[in-house]
């Protein structure tokens, strides 16, 4: 039977309480669907990041959930975190069209009428996907509003947060905030959230310099450790504990936690348990990886002009530069496409990465269109002129997954298509494209620095989760 997201979410009043019907999502790539609520119990699969869940029961910090492919078993409630809830409403003076497909020229099967609020899903393009008549169905988000449905906190990830006057960087600075201040939100506007301050006032802030789970102000150091040797992974921190696997010496696992000389660790085979940290060496997640990043166009080629009129090119670059940098600091050997303003031919990038024995190809690149209510990120692989389509596609979902579960950031997809720089190699390839520089909000957004950084983490912890997690 179809579940919709919305047809299953009961909203909690407490954070990380969780009840039946409930609506989650992981939180964390390749995490173990397990047969009961225990380690020992054997995995019966894995999850990716984002994936939706219903929550059935919750016992001992383990909760029941069901996937949306219809699969029962248990996460620990550490990797499991709830979504806020919204309504789509028409505060407009006419009917809106609910429609089968995201465009104009789609049949309509109904209309919100003036007052009217619907079930919010997802946001796909300029369309808004919302629950109408037991379906999925389509409204213009130009011409609809987010509201939640109840009284629902964000928190400020940095210090110096502006609160601004609009939904828009350019808008009158009214105050600002620091990391950890809280602020009931009353709606959403393409990225941004409208806020009620202290003296009843409203106001807005960049979805993406928040969050809504205070537990993630102070995030512990995600650290991977290799093993020296053959070792025990246990349901404990202690040799009292039962043995739920052996980790053959030189694995990699990712720490989540630690107790005194035990560490909580997650394996790449999607196994939690604990094992003695004397025996684990930390390692950088992309020790020896050969990365290759392309920043699309170049030289006479400017690539898409923004709304205010600002080349492509020079942002891909940037944005380039800012990951290659991270990326070394996590261990890998990364090589640039161009470094500066140069033109390179499509199929001289694919074949680049060839050349360079290189694990991955990343093409960096910033979408446009004529109509600039379009936004959203996108990531593409392709499947035509590739020994191993699966790994492409892998990259592009392992990028997407991390870099939409930004606040604020809209999804657009993960999309095969037959681009020259995909097809000319065979090295495993994606291309991102990060937002609609023709979007005026997100134009503003593409060429904030700090925007960009939040961005080239999230990219960056993709490109780590294809290598451990796929």
């Amino acid at each position: 039977m179809k579940k919709t997201l919305s047809s299953i979410i009961f909203f909690m009043l407490f954070i990380n309480t969780y009840v039946y019907g409930a609506t989650g999502y992981t939180n964390i790539s390749n995490i173990g669907l397990y047969n009961n609520a225990n380690y020992g119990s054997g995995i019966k699969d894995t999850l990716k990041m984002s994936s939706r869940l219903e929550i059935l029961d919750q016992k001992d910090g383990w909760c029941k959930v069901e996937t949306l492919e219809g699969k029962t078993g248990w996460i620990e409630k550490y990797f499991v975190s709830l979504p806020s809830e919204r309504y789509i409403a028409n505060n407009t003076a006419y009917n809106i069209n609910i429609r089968e497909a995201p465009t104009t020229g789609s049949k309509a099967v109904g209309n919100l009428k003036p007052g009217e609020r619907a079930e919010y899903i997802d946001t796909y393009h300029s369309w808004h996907i919302i629950e109408y008549a037991g379906g999925e169905y389509y409204i213009a988000s130009w011409l609809t509003d987010i509201e939640y449905k109840q009284s629902e906190k964000i928190y400020f990830l940095y210090d110096s947060i502006n609160i601004r006057s609009k939904a828009s960087l350019d808008s009158k600075v009214i105050t600002q905030g620091n990391k950890g201040d809280s602020f009931e939100v009353v709606g959403e506007e393409k990225g941004w959230y409208k806020i009620k301050l202290k003296d009843s006032s409203f106001g807005y802030v960049a979805a993406w310099l928040t969050t809504h789970d205070p537990n993630s102000l102070n995030p512990d150091k995600v650290t991977y450790k290799r093993t020296s040797d053959a070792l025990n992974l246990r349901t404990g921190p202690s040799v009292e504990y039962d043995r739920i696997l052996t980790l053959k010496a030189g694995e990699t696992v990712r720490v989540v936690a630690s107790q005194g000389a035990w560490d909580k660790v997650v394996t790449q085979n999607g196994y939690t348990g604990w094992c003695n940290n004397y025996y684990l060496k930390e390692s950088l997640p992309l020790a020896g990886k050969v990365i290759l990043l392309d920043p699309g166009h170049g030289g006479n080629d400017p690539g898409a002009i923004s709304y205010s009129g600002k080349y492509e090119k020079y942002i891909n670059l940037s944005v380039a530069q800012n990951l290659k940098e991270v990326l070394n600091k996590a261990g890998a050997i990364v090589y640039m496409t161009r470094s500066g303003d140069t033109y390179i031919t499509n199929k001289e990038r694919g074949r680049l990465a060839d050349k360079l024995g290189a694990d991955i190809l990343l093409s960096i690149h910033h979408n446009s269109l004529g109509n600039s209510d379009y936004f959203g990120l996108s990531t593409y692989y392709n499947t035509i002129n590739y020994k191993s389509p699966t790994y492409g596609y892998n990259l592009a979902e392992a990028i997407y997954l991390n870099a939409v579960s930004i606040n604020g950031v809209y999804r657009d997809g993960i999309l095969d298509r037959n681009y020259e720089v995909l097809r000319e190699t065979n090295t495993p390839a994606a291309l991102i494209e990060i937002g609609f520089m023709s979007n005026p909000t997100e134009e503003m957004n593409i060429h904030n620095l700090s925007f960009q950084n939040v961005m080239v983490e999230k990219i960056a912890n993709g490109i780590i989760d294809y290598f451990y997690a796929y």
